[in-house]
């Protein structure tokens, strides 16, 4: 009887949170931030982003994995707020970001190791297995430590770049922003305003540093990785802030795309981003609308962006679809998506069920 009663009670958060999903856009936006930097990838790893379309319009401004990336960034920081502030402990928050981030990293380690590597490297497969190099690659296991980007042998022939998953770089950023956002449990919802100073402090640092120095007096500040970390603090905050994005929904967009394209237009005009992406993309999310049930069948971003980098990689090393950006991105997405919904069900999803295991 008592077995059932907390059978009904699962049943009950499940279909509440299914809910929750189903009434904005972050799954939808997660997933097209992701096939931006699969475009993206399919030109610089075929030596040619000058001839990335966004980079063309924008005289070299932006491009579409910029475009992606401010969007994980934007989404990642206000919801990881959102779930430091909710969780009942810190060890269970520590807990869930584990689940949503180490199994599929796992075993893209495994595959990469054991299969991708021992067939496209150059070295006999005892040489390749006895070099130190291929097995510091399970590093990748916890990015937050750094990361390895290469394998002995493997790719050293390709157009563009010899790594095997660039991508993940992304992952060092985001996994030590999530240890950083533990010091939320520090405070107390009625001293928020530390935060908030604290973040506003970095940002006011960023630019007298950007503007006077010209990034040369804090080189770390002058970086992608610090970049995108602003950007995620500054989304943090309008959660922590309990700012009502749908009350003045078109408003904010409308003014938050007014400021976005004044950085894109004037030079030296990057800084905006750090300030209307945050809220132009949780603006977007807030939608009403058809792409609110993007989540329903799953969430297969982390699969996309985890797996398209090496599969483009594999492509481009036996000289499949190298004659053209378009048709690189055409036939890895159709290879990449199976795999991100294969992946979802048969793995990701059911590490996320046990996010109640810790309490």
């Amino acid at each position: 009887m008592e077995s059932r009663k907390c059978l009904h009670f699962a049943s009950e958060i499940i279909i509440m949170h299914t809910r929750q999903r189903l009434q904005n856009n972050y799954d939808f936006l997660r997933v097209f931030a992701a096939l931006c930097i699969t475009f993206f990838h399919s030109f610089a790893l075929l030596d040619q982003l000058k001839l990335e379309p966004l980079f063309l319009f924008t005289k070299g401004r932006i491009n579409f994995s910029f475009i992606g990336l401010n969007i994980f960034f934007c989404i990642s920081g206000y919801l990881i707020a959102k779930s430091v502030t909710t969780s009942p402990t810190l060890l269970n928050y520590l807990w869930k970001r584990l689940l949503r981030i180490q199994p599929l990293l796992i075993f893209t380690c495994l595959l990469t190791v054991f299969l991708l590597g021992p067939i496209f490297t150059d070295l006999t497969i005892p040489d390749f297995f006895l070099n130190s190099k291929t097995w510091t690659y399970f590093r990748n296991v916890f990015p937050a430590l750094g990361i390895q980007f290469s394998l002995p042998g493997v790719f050293l022939k390709n157009i563009g770049e010899s790594g095997v998953n660039g991508s993940l770089w992304t992952l060092i950023v985001e996994e030590r922003l999530y240890l950083l956002m533990s010091f939320l449990f520090l405070f107390k919802k009625q001293n928020s305003w530390y935060i908030t100073f604290y973040v506003l402090f970095i940002n006011v640092i960023y630019l007298y540093n950007h503007f006077s120095y010209s990034g040369e007096m804090i080189p770390l500040m002058d970086t992608n990785a610090f970049y995108y970390s602003l950007v995620f603090l500054n989304s943090a905050l309008l959660f922590i802030l309990k700012i009502d994005l749908a009350k003045f929904l078109y408003p904010i967009i409308l003014l938050s795309s007014m400021v976005t394209i004044l950085g894109i237009i004037f030079q030296n005009s990057d800084f905006l981003f750090l300030f209307s992406f945050p809220f132009l993309i949780n603006g977007i999310a807030q939608i009403k609308g058809i792409t609110n049930h993007s989540g329903m069948y799953g969430d297969f971003t982390y699969g996309i962006y985890v797996f398209s980098f090496p599969v483009q990689q594999m492509l481009i090393s036996k000289g499949i679809a190298i004659s053209h950006p378009y048709l690189l991105f055409i036939i890895s997405s159709a290879i990449v998506i199976p795999m991100a919904i294969a992946s979802w069900h048969l793995l990701e999803k059911k590490f996320l069920r046990m996010k109640k295991a810790v309490k």
